[in-house]
């Protein structure tokens, strides 16, 4: 009997606890997050002085003591990224180093006193897309 008593008592404990859990759960209302909008473009992806596309969509950006590197996406067709590269780069008097084409992808190399700049550019397979890295080292 007085085990029948320990079972029921703590079985009414346990009952309850439940409840209450129940109870705080059901009442629960989480933060409401505020949705931070999307910016895309030249604001975004400006971390050097190296230009970019207007609708370049920043992928990534790495940095070390001897180069940044600034991979992005563009619309653009790979040719108009190049074109784009060499106009910006023959118009400052940079001295192209290397342009070569390698199963789609397309690397251009520009290179003044101090510094090299080298453009790698691959189309995305099913997309629109363009992936680009713009690779600056101190030289």
């Amino acid at each position: 009997m007085l085990n029948n008593r320990k079972v029921t008592l703590i079985s009414t404990v346990l009952i309850g606890i439940f409840l209450v859990s129940y109870v705080s759960f059901q009442k629960y209302q989480p933060k409401v997050l505020k949705k931070i909008a999307e910016v895309k473009g030249v604001s975004t992806i400006n971390t050097d002085d190296i230009p970019y596309p207007t609708d370049a969509v920043k992928l990534g950006f790495t940095q070390t003591p001897e180069s940044k590197l600034t991979t992005f996406k563009t619309e653009k067709t790979q040719t108009e990224v190049i074109e784009f590269y060499k106009n910006i780069y023959q118009s400052k008097d940079w001295k192209m180093t290397a342009d070569k084409t390698t199963n789609h992808t397309r690397t251009l190399s520009y290179q003044n006193e101090n510094d090299l700049v080298t453009i790698v550019s691959t189309p995305e397979e099913d997309t629109n897309y363009t992936i680009v890295s713009v690779e600056t080292s101190i030289r």
